[in-house]
């Protein structure tokens, strides 16, 4: 950071700058290769701080209507749990966020 700014007003820029990033879904589609209790614990163990009550309502949803929101975050992030749950053979998508 810049040495001139004080710390409190970069600090400002830097979540400034944080929120104007697009976010992106990282969508689960229900399938037929994967255990319902298969995917709750690959959903925990994969995003951090997912809990298992979480990882059953978004398992569930996707179960239910097709697909479900992981997880919201920038576009990098979602790309790397993207690729993460797919190595563990679940059916993942990116989409915009709304």
């Amino acid at each position: 950071m810049n040495a001139t700014i004080p710390k409190r007003e970069q600090e400002t820029r830097v979540k400034n700058k944080d929120r104007t990033e697009p976010t992106w879904n990282v969508v689960l589609h229900n399938d037929w290769d994967n255990s319902m209790t298969r995917v709750v614990l690959i959903l925990k163990k994969t995003i951090p701080g997912m809990s298992i009550k979480k990882a059953t309502t978004i398992m569930y949803t996707a179960h239910s209507t097709s697909k479900a929101v992981v997880k919201r975050c920038h576009k990098e992030l979602a790309e790397l749990y993207k690729e993460l749950l797919q190595g563990e053979g679940l059916t993942i998508s990116l989409e915009p966020a709304r």
